[in-house]
């Protein structure tokens, strides 16, 4: 199965890529390695996205709630574990310990997943270019990201001055327990990606979380930075969800997650860029808090068109 082993190969390759950051001369390898690392988990996400559309065709939805879920729950611990472990055996250590873990993960791959033996379909991105509900849900994981972007950059500056204690509870906040009610989303039977009714509820708590922010409610910081985050995060697993729900086949599963994630991930840095010149346009940082309320203006009204568009165009490719 190429796939199988594309993954197992990038897997191995995020192991070897942190390792590599620990070889002399340091200043070249500390970027090589990085660079490589993050090149191998970008290619991961669109051979993700076919294997679960080939492994979990019967339950797309929760499968894809899972790995969404997953991704999210591995990128917040591996952050919070990171100083520990730095701590514990140093920063060279800590390079170690994530990298033997990526190899020991590929392995895993190697010899559990399922076997198979399925043709691969030829990927054709001019194809995916022209598929407007790649962009679609692009747009819907781009502005999702834009909101939390542009508050998790900014935050620490709003904060500045109070108790550590409470700047790390506001992360808290924002990253970690947000997930937490997302992980009952996979045991429900709610099509929730689909749903207009789901993204304008998260789309809600990020306009007023983010709002809250911008009028300077510090005290009130870690409850508004909690809806930003499970506004962000529950759009986040849902978009995600989205290629294999909507792709009509391997390749157009391949190829929607590719254009998602890669315009998704990069035009999102659009957010922080934006603040920052409000900032320094207006002296204010608060100012920098309303890219993130247009982030969730523009999320509800991507979540109450594209859903549909998504499943309209799907019903009309099955009935031709």
């Amino acid at each position: 199965d190429v796939y199988k082993r594309q993954l197992v190969l990038l897997g191995a390759g995020i192991g070897v890529s942190s390792l590599l950051r620990l070889l002399p001369p340091e200043v070249f390898w500390i970027f090589a390695g990085t660079i490589l690392l993050a090149l191998s988990a970008s290619l991961v996400q669109p051979a993700i996205a076919v294997l679960i559309r080939r492994w979990f065709a019967d339950g797309l939805n929760r499968a894809s709630g899972i790995y969404s879920n997953g991704l999210l729950m591995g990128g917040t611990i591996g952050a919070s574990a990171t100083p520990l472990v730095a701590s514990a055996i140093g920063w060279r250590g800590s390079f170690l310990a994530w990298g033997a873990l990526a190899l020991v993960v590929a392995l895993l791959w190697a010899l559990l997943t399922p076997k198979a033996d399925a043709p691969v379909p030829r990927v054709r991105l001019a194809d995916a270019f022209r598929n407007a509900r790649a962009w679609q849900v692009t747009a819907l994981f781009t502005f999702q990201n834009l909101a939390y972007f542009g508050v998790a950059a900014w935050l620490p500056f709003l904060l500045a001055g109070r108790d550590p204690r409470y700047i790390s509870w506001v992360f808290t906040c924002l990253n970690f327990l947000p997930i937490l009610p997302l992980l009952a989303l996979p045991a429900l039977r709610w099509v929730y990606a689909t749903s207009s009714a789901y993204y304008l509820a998260m789309s809600v708590l990020v306009i007023v979380g983010a709002a809250g922010l911008a009028f300077c409610l510090r005290d009130l910081a870690w409850v508004l930075a909690f809806m930003v985050g499970l506004g962000c995060a529950g759009a986040f697993v849902a978009s995600m969800a989205l290629p294999p729900l909507v792709a009509r086949s391997e390749m157009d599963a391949a190829a929607i997650s590719a254009i998602v994630f890669t315009f998704g991930y990069v035009l999102s840095f659009a957010s922080p860029v934006a603040a920052g010149s409000l900032v320094d346009a207006t002296h204010q940082v608060t100012t920098a808090f309303l890219p993130s309320v247009g982030g969730g203006i523009l999320m509800a009204v991507l979540g109450l068109l594209v859903p549909r568009m998504v499943v309209r165009s799907a019903a009309t490719a099955t009935a031709a």
